[in-house]
């Protein structure tokens, strides 16, 4: 096990069916014996991040195929009746607790905290959350984190209603950073050179949300914060406060990715690319402070 400084954390970006990208460079930390006190994840991420802390290799593979192969995941007809296209339930109901079930156990007594971004439709503000005292809480703060405006329901928790954390944080290492991590192992879905472009939705937000104009104005400029973000972490690269781990060319895969074939390849190129680096990664997190 290589021993991290306490001030060390793991920073994951979202992206949907990307995250088997993820999925391979987590599995190859998990072999490779790297531990972070810290895992900070948004979106899709949080349910690989959970799977990551509590060293379940292999589970997050077995999730994903499952829910490429299972033709009840997205349906356009309860889009249209219940504005929700996927099946949230079986993905953060049924998947951990009978497809991969999650040791919430092994979770708990990890001693690594994680954290996970959530949006407030209300004000447009990342809120996060780093308390989990039930297996429930948990993966209802997971299910609120990825749940994109339009295609899922907002999640009610507490006195806020919620939406997928990427909107308002999509990378969260800002909160990583406030919470004294000052170096970042960050994993992105998206290549070198990728820049986000803008939404041709911002007709549809307007009509869907307009009773919620912050959040309106986050979704139409979510393309600006992400490329700001993106590179912030390029700076932070170049300052050696940040070893990032993205693919080497684009992934071929997209949000709502279901060919298995594809999301094999995708694991596989994460994992690769994580065994290629370990040695760099090592000095980075051994450097004297």
């Amino acid at each position: 096990m290589t021993s991290l400084k306490n001030n060390v954390g793991l920073v994951l970006e979202g992206g949907g069916m990307r995250g088997l990208y993820t999925a391979g460079v987590l599995d190859c930390l998990n072999d490779l014996g790297f531990k972070f006190p810290l895992v900070a994840t948004a979106s899709s991420s949080a349910l690989i991040g959970s799977y990551f802390i509590s060293e379940q290799k292999g589970q997050i593979y077995k999730a994903y195929n499952y829910l490429a192969s299972n033709y009840r995941i997205i349906s356009f007809k309860r889009m249209m009746a219940d504005k929700e296209l996927f099946r949230m339930d079986l993905l953060f109901e049924h998947v951990p607790e009978t497809v991969a079930p999650f040791d919430f156990s092994a979770f708990t007594k990890s001693g690594v905290k994680l954290l996970i971004s959530t949006t407030d439709i209300l004000t447009g503000s990342a809120v996060y959350h780093d308390s989990f005292p039930s297996h429930d809480k948990l993966f209802l703060l997971a299910r609120a984190s990825s749940s994109l405006p339009i295609l899922a329901p907002s999640v009610a928790f507490e006195d806020k209603l919620l939406v997928d954390g990427g909107v308002a944080d999509p990378i969260p290492i800002k909160p990583s950073i406030e919470r004294g991590y000052q170096r970042n192992v960050v994993v992105l879905t998206r290549n070198q050179g990728y820049i986000k472009k803008p939404s041709y939705f911002g007709w549809m937000y307007r009509r869907f949300f307009r009773q919620y104009p912050e959040l309106i104005q986050l979704l139409i400029n979510r393309h600006n914060n992400y490329n700001r973000i993106t590179q912030d972490i390029q700076q932070m690269e170049k300052d050696h406060s940040v070893f990032l781990i993205r693919p080497e060319k684009p992934l071929v895969a997209g949000r709502m990715e279901r060919n298995r074939q594809v999301l094999e390849e995708l694991y596989r190129q994460g994992y690769k690319e994580m065994q290629q680096k370990k040695e760099a990664l090592r000095s980075f997190l051994l450097e004297t402070e």
